[in-house]
């Protein structure tokens, strides 16, 4: 059984479900897996889910997505030995009353939302692989696990990610794309978590951090300081302080002395 298909596996079997797995047909198609949930002795719920991951490309990348669609579900949900090998399983039971799903490692971003529709409509419900992974990645605790795909997650999970240089290094390779590696950092920065890190940085850091970014741009960094971090309260304080400093102190002197302009700090009296 591939990685993938054993990670969906446990996620199923997380889940409450037993499953089979590897269901030939009499074409030596492979079913995917079955998934069952009981209550009692009775069968609750039936899901025939199939698994189609890549680290290389994605579903609708390369082809029309709608032909895409429509390969994947005549090919593994409507062919008719499969429709065979369901029914061996599940005596008793009628084919339509099995959900079917399909796990998809990867969309283009601009066709998601219309794959997604595209199987919806031939009643496959999508479950993206990342959330599975995702959910897996949290509930792996520090017991030996003998599968080695789980044991090998596990090892990711406590050995290599606990390690903060590990990540970030991560950020500098190409695992992630420019938009990826700004995304991922926009991410965090909207965690609370992160803010109240941030809020620890010492100076140099986030001198270093302002000077590399886009407000370098006095005219942004303004801005910025005017409607995103300074209020009533603050504002002539700040104003003062950095009149304060000697090289803005050089300058408003020697503009003063030119165009014998009010002191700047002069506005901000009755603010």
């Amino acid at each position: 059984m591939s990685a993938e298909k054993e990670i969906v596996n446990f996620w199923c079997n997380k889940r409450g479900f037993f499953t089979i797995n590897n269901i030939k047909t009499s074409s030596n198609r492979d079913v995917g897996i079955l998934a069952l949930k009981f209550r009692g002795n009775k069968v609750e719920e039936i899901n025939h889910i199939e698994v189609s991951c890549s680290i290389i490309g994605s579903i609708g990348e390369n082809a029309n997505a709608e032909d895409t669609v429509t390969n994947i579900i005549q090919d593994r949900f409507e062919n008719k030995d499969i429709h065979k090998a369901l029914k061996e399983q599940i005596k008793g039971f009628d084919v339509l009353d099995v959900n079917r799903y399909i796990v998809i490692g990867g969309f283009p971003k601009s066709r998601k939302k219309e794959i997604i529709r595209g199987f919806k409509e031939n009643h496959v419900e999508v479950i993206e692989f990342e959330n599975v992974l995702r959910e897996i990645f949290g509930d792996l605790d520090t017991q030996y696990y003998k599968n080695d795909v789980l044991r090998t997650l596990q090892l990711v999970k406590y050995l290599f990610l606990s390690g903060p240089k590990n990540l970030s290094d991560l950020l500098i390779t190409d695992v992630f794309s420019p938009a990826a590696r700004n995304e991922f950092l926009n991410s965090m920065l909207d965690k609370e978590e992160i803010v109240k890190e941030f809020r620890k940085t010492n100076e140099e850091r986030l001198t270093a951090i302002l000077r590399n970014s886009s407000l370098r741009d006095p005219e942004k960094l303004a801005e910025m300081i005017e409607n995103n971090i300074l209020n009533k309260r603050t504002r002539k304080p700040f104003l003062s302080s950095l009149l304060g400093q000697e090289k803005i102190k050089k300058i408003v002197i020697e503009t003063d002395t030119k165009k014998h302009e009010i002191p700047l700090i002069n506005f901000f009296e009755n603010t």
